[in-house]
Order: C-alpha cells, then structure tokens, then sequence
C-alpha cells in the first residue's frame, strides 16, 4: 500500500473514531443528563417532606397558641395553613406516584396528616366550647403525640428511601461522568495518534516528491550540461570538418575561377560555397560562440545580438559595457544561453518589433535584463510557471534551472506592455584552468 493511500486510511479512520467518540459521548451525556435529573427529583422529595412537615408544624402551633388563649384572631391563618398543608401532600403524591414504595408510604402518610388536622379541629372546636378539662386535654394529647410519631416514623422512612435512592444516583452520576471523560479523552488520544500518523505518512510523502523533484531538477540540469557539451562538441565537428573542407573547395574554386574567369558556373558554384563557409561558421558560433571562451560573455552578447538583429529584423539596443568582468565559464555560459532562449522566444511569440538587452555588474552580481515590447504572458499561465514552473515553455524552465545550478535568481515579469526577465548571477573569478575543449578559431 502506498504512503498516500495509508494516510487517507489513518485520516479517515481518526474522523471514523472521532464521529464514534462523539455517538458514544452523547448517550452517555445522555444518560449523565438523566440521572442528573433523577437526583434532582429525589431533592424535590426531601424539600416536599421538609415542606408539609413545616406547613403542619405551623398549623399545631397555631391550635396550641388557640387552646392556651382562647382568641379567636389567633385562627385567622389557620385555614390558609390547612390548605398549604393539602397542597404539599398533593404535590408530594405527585412526586413519588413513579415510586411504588413511596407511593405507598405517601397514602400512608396522607391517613396520618388528615388524622392530626381531625384532631386540630376536634381540639379548636371544643376550646370554643369553653375551656378543656384535664382529662379531655391529655386525652387529646395523647393522640396528638401518636399522631406525630406515626407522622415522623412515615417521613423518615420516605426519607431514607430517597436518601437511598440518591446515593445510587450519585454513584450512577459519577460512574458516566468518569465514562464521558474516558470516552472523550481515549477518542482524542487515538484521534491525535492516528492524525500524526496522517500527518507523518504526509510528511514522507512530500520529503519523497522533493526527492523526486531534486532528482528531476538535477536530471534537467545534467541533461543541459550534457547538451551545452554535445554543442561545443558539434561545434568543433563541424568547424574542423565540413567547414575545413568547404575552405578547401572554395580555395580550389578560387583557383578554377581565375583560370576562367568568364565561366558562370563557376562563379555561381564559387557563390555557393562562399555562403555554405559563411553559414557552416554561423552554426558552428551559434551553436558554440568562441568568443565566449576567448573574450567572455560581453562581446559574445554583442556579437549575439547583432546578429540576431540581421536574421530577424527585430531592433535590439543593447547596453553593454566593453570592461565586463570576466565571471566563471558556466556562469557566463548560462548567462549566454539565457541571452539566446529569451532572443529566440522574442522572436517566435512576443510579436514585438523592439528589444532591449543590459549586461551590468553591482555589489550582488552580474545582472542580465532583456525585456520585449510585445503581448505578453496570459496571466494564468504566468502564475502558473511561477508557482510550478510548467505551461509556459521547456525553454524558460530550462533557463531557470540553469541559473538556480549557479547560485543564481531568475525573475519573469509579463504584462500585455512586454515581458522582462532578469537573472542575477553571483561574480566570481575566471577559471584559470584551459578550458575542457579548446576554443575554436574564429577564422
């Protein structure tokens, strides 16, 4: 399986997890929520208890007040106390109707607060009959007294079943709070590995293609050099052979034409060899100037460049100082090449009739500028080469991979006014070893 394919399995298994984790979190949320609420409900009962016991404290304390005075402003609460009193255990009732044991201790509980407000009214109504003897108070006491333990027995054991009730349900509520913060920190864990792992198969993924696109370049630029030294080979094959024997018949011509001078064949034959000697020589400097190796890169551009203007009708001006210091040969060798690429790209798509060339050296370098008057770049193919390097031309890669071999910059600018490019290379000095091919005769 390649790197690319195990990252996306790695990714989408930590979105998998992920969307897991967070399934699982949410019913245990869930649940945390519901038990949460259970432990609220089980509040509700405590304060329910807490209420009727204080709403019928308030009703006996108000009969006793009653009993002792006998004034009967001292009963003007005493119904609204009642009604609270049946209201908190009709809300009680309601509380625990889901709880069978405490529905039924409810019931109970609700025989015994009727019984005690029975006995709340039996005691007011005798008092308004006249003061209470002993035996009738103690006997209404004593009920009382029955009454309220019966009560208490009831309200503590509702009490303790809640008590239990919520003890269970904290337990509950701690148990899925430690799950939620397990489940959550686990799918994190696992999500932040599985991601590195993304990330690292990512990672050796992008250090292979620069690799490749080091290997690439590298093979780019041997394949220029090796080009730049079949050239000079050629060049040198050419001039030395075929040129040496075009010399040599135009001699022999020579000689024929002077024995007859008034031969027209002759003299167009003498025409013909004139111009192959001539265009042999063109191709061989084209292909290898020596004056780049003999004079270096100023005079070779001025020789370019005039030429350049005689075959392609194309105005060059060109500013190029003649006390140019001498740089080494594969810097002023890219420099010339970069001089014959941008020329020859002027004069197949620029449709500009004007170019402009500047050869300068400063603290930074050597800089080269040619810039064309013509239609320009399209942008999108511009942007394009300046972020890929492709969709432009074989040429303009090449000659930024030639300057990049040297240490140098390579900037492109393109309007619909002209495009421009300059190379900065970095100065050194001229090689002072001979040269690997010597330098050809200029004739």
């Amino acid at each position: 399986m390649s790197s690319r394919k195990k990252a996306r399995l790695a990714f989408l298994s930590a979105l998998i997890l992920l969307f897991g984790c967070g399934i699982a979190a949410s019913i245990t949320i869930s649940r945390f929520i519901r038990a949460a609420k259970w432990a609220a409900h089980s509040y509700e009962v405590q304060v329910g208890l807490g209420d009727l016991q204080t709403a019928l404290s308030n009703a006996a304390r108000t009969r006793t007040v009653y009993q002792n005075s006998g004034d009967e402003t001292t009963l003007a609460e005493y119904p609204a106390m009642k009604r609270r009193v049946h209201n908190d255990l009709t809300q009680l009732r309601e509380l625990v109707r889901d709880n069978p044991s405490q529905a039924s201790l409810a019931l109970q509980l609700d025989d015994i607060v009727l019984r005690r407000l029975e006995l709340s009214d039996a005691a007011i109504e005798m008092r308004r009959a006249g003061p209470l003897d002993d035996p009738t108070q103690l006997r209404l006491s004593r009920e009382n007294v029955n009454a309220v333990a019966d009560f208490m027995d009831v309200t503590q054991r509702m009490m303790d079943e809640e008590e239990k009730l919520l003890g269970h349900r904290r337990e509950l509520f701690g148990s899925l709070f430690f799950w939620v913060l397990f489940i959550l920190g686990a799918g994190f864990v696992f999500a932040v590995v599985l991601l590195w792992i993304h990330f690292r198969l990512l990672s050796s993924e992008l250090v292979e293609r620069e690799r490749m696109e080091e290997s690439a370049r590298r093979l780019s630029v041997r394949v220029l050099q090796l080009q730049d030294e079949e050239r000079r080979k050629f060049s040198r094959e050419l001039h030395d052979s075929l040129g040496q024997l075009l010399a040599v018949a135009k001699m022999h011509m020579t000689v024929l034409l002077e024995k007859n001078p008034h031969d027209e064949l002759l003299k167009e034959i003498d025409q013909l060899l004139t111009d192959s000697v001539t265009e042999t020589r063109t191709i061989s400097h084209l292909l290898h100037p020596p004056l780049l190796d003999e004079v270096g890169i100023a005079s070779a551009a001025r020789w370019y460049a005039e030429g350049f203007a005689k075959r392609s009708g194309i105005e060059i001006v060109a500013d190029i100082p003649d006390d140019l210091q001498r740089m080494s040969r594969p810097a002023e060798l890219v420099l010339f090449r970069v001089l014959q690429e941008s020329l020859t790209n002027i004069h197949r798509h620029s449709r500009s009739s004007r170019a402009e060339i500047s050869l300068q050296t400063n603290t930074k370098g050597a800089i080269l500028r040619i810039r064309d008057f013509g239609k320009g770049i399209p942008r999108e193919m511009l942007q394009n080469f300046m972020s890929t390097g492709t969709n432009v031309g074989v040429g303009l890669a090449g000659m930024r991979e030639r300057v990049r071999e040297q240490g140098g910059h390579f900037d492109l600018q393109s309007d619909r006014n002209g495009t421009t490019i300059t190379v900065i290379m970095p100065t050194a000095p001229a090689e002072s070893s001979p040269p690997l091919t010597a330098p050809l005769p200029a004739d």
